[in-house]
């Protein structure tokens, strides 16, 4: 793949200023009328640049893949899966700072945007950035609480940090999940993973303390093993699904 054009702090420069004149290009202009599928126009020009995008970053030509992507933010600022392809692209190049930025950016813009939490998410686990990566994961299940491949994340995000208490809330949240959704297998990897976790934990554990006084950690540690899934994503065609 060819380099995208522009290396160190210039070229960082040079790229947060086409994707903020992009986002304030698409921000200038009203929305155009929605096609008879309920897309609007702007949106299906943005996805359709998003596609060509792809298939240049396929090509390998990355300058060209570049372009594709900053003209669908021009027409669409809300198209969450144009925002996801630019940040791999930055990051394929080497600049993680870049790649970071552009997703900071489409949060700010995409609502609900909960695989762009995600994208910031393993971008900074990968730096190490192991309190910043479970914020952002953490905002991701506020938002969609019934993904359990997310959760399943979330969870070894917790390990990786030694937040094994979490962890195990989080392990028995997806036991639960699975259980409602009638998936045996799924119900009993997540238990298994939950008796692991307990036995770790050990004291404390919110659900061995049994009746006696948790303490305010204990008690929002037993709050998220047993709460139901909450919150929505926004249109699933805007997340990059």
């Amino acid at each position: 793949m060819r380099a995208v054009r522009g290396g160190g702090a210039a070229g960082a420069g040079r790229g947060a200023r086409a994707l903020a004149f992009a986002v304030a290009t698409a921000l200038l202009h009203e929305a155009a009328p929605a096609r008879a599928d309920g897309v609007g126009w702007a949106t299906a020009q943005a996805a359709e640049l998003t596609r060509q995008a792809e298939a240049r970053v396929a090509a390998g030509e990355a300058d060209v893949a570049l372009s594709r992507y900053l003209e669908a933010v021009r027409f669409d600022a809300t198209y969450g899966p144009a925002y996801l392809g630019l940040g791999a692209l930055y990051e394929r190049a080497g600049d993680p700072r870049e790649a970071e930025r552009t997703y900071t950016v489409a949060l700010d813009h995409v609502r609900g945007f909960v695989e762009g939490y995600r994208a910031r998410a393993a971008l900074r686990g990968r730096e190490g950035r192991r309190d910043e990566a479970i914020a952002d994961l953490e905002a991701a299940v506020a938002l969609r609480g019934d993904d359990a491949g997310l959760l399943q994340e979330l969870a070894a995000a917790y390990v990786a940090a030694g937040a094994l208490p979490a962890a195990l809330g989080v392990s028995r949240r997806l036991s639960a999940l699975a259980a409602q959704a009638g998936d045996p297998a799924r119900e009993a990897a997540a238990r298994t993973q939950a008796r692991a976790l307990s036995a770790l934990v050990g004291e404390a554990d919110p659900v061995r303390a049994g009746g006696a006084d948790r303490g305010p950690v204990r008690r929002a540690l037993a709050l998220y093993a047993t709460a139901p899934a909450r919150g929505r994503a926004a249109d699933p065609r805007r997340q990059g699904r």
